[in-house]
């Protein structure tokens, strides 16, 4: 069982938040690796601490949730959301691979976005049993283990198509000189319409729209940071100026930069 050791990028404040709660991912065997990307494993311990709400970035990714005896899919999050933890509690989350259920869903997917869903209606899948058996299990490989056992038969083939649509999200994720839907058709020799199509099929969202949330991961990691200038992110990330970057940061996560920097725990 091979763990997930890079700093969670998903997380608003991860150096400070995780002070709160205990969180752990891990990546599946090889046969899942088309279905899933990571399960992920977070308990909390408040009771002599005040209540911790961990804000989270948009996340284009499934994901099925066991949090307090209740199982639900969560579709795609086109905003920051957040989570109010307290007493003592846990949550065991599978973060699905970008598209894997686009075959077990219907068309068009941007209907999920934002939208929590019972997998049951969706496939095959006796919840009852499943989160009986998780709730006797305090060992991370066994709990791993049985998520793998209940996830196998669920198992796809990805098509070409589908590479190509994750491979053109990474380089969205690598590439900072893509800030536009242009560049990206550009730099993979495919047309802006090809790529749109692709992207509103097996993800329910735009390329747009993941072009501007992977830029404010970067540009999150830069304002955590000591003593940068937001011009100079402005400059770095290819914004148009200040108030394009203010914007954006309004408009996805919330707040202007300046308030996340001050947001206080």
């Amino acid at each position: 069982m091979k763990s997930n050791v890079k700093n969670p990028t998903g997380v608003q404040h991860h150096k400070l938040s995780a002070e709160r709660y205990h969180l752990r991912r891990y990546f599946p065997d090889e046969p899942l690796i088309e279905l899933i990307e990571q399960f992920w494993l977070v308990n909390w311990d408040l009771r002599d601490e005040k209540n911790h709400t961990q804000k989270n970035l948009p996340d284009p990714n499934f994901h099925l949730i066991l949090d307090n005896r209740k199982l639900k899919l969560i579709g795609p999050i086109s905003k920051t959301y957040s989570y109010k933890m307290e007493g003592v509690g846990k949550i065991i989350g599978i973060k699905f691979a970008l598209g894997a259920l686009t075959d077990f869903l219907e068309s068009p997917l941007s209907k999920y976005v934002d939208k929590e869903l019972d997998f049951q209606q969706l496939v095959d899948f006796d919840a009852d049993t499943f989160i009986s058996e998780l709730d006797g299990l305090q060992d991370d490989e066994q709990i791993v283990d049985l998520l793998q056992t209940y996830m196998t038969p669920f198992v796809i083939t990805s098509s070409s198509e589908l590479i190509r649509v994750r491979e053109l999200v990474n380089r969205i994720k690598n590439d900072s000189d893509i800030t536009r839907v242009e560049h990206l058709s550009k730099k993979s020799n495919l047309s802006i319409r090809t790529i749109q199509r692709c992207f509103k099929y097996y993800l329910g969202l735009s390329p747009k729209w993941l072009i501007r949330k992977y830029r404010l991961h970067q540009a999150l990691e830069l304002i955590e940071k000591e003593d940068v200038n937001f011009l100079d992110i402005v400059e770095w990330l290819g914004y148009t100026d200040q108030s394009h970057l203010i914007r954006d940061f309004k408009e996805i996560i919330g707040v202007t930069p300046i308030n996340y920097i001050n947001q206080s725990y």
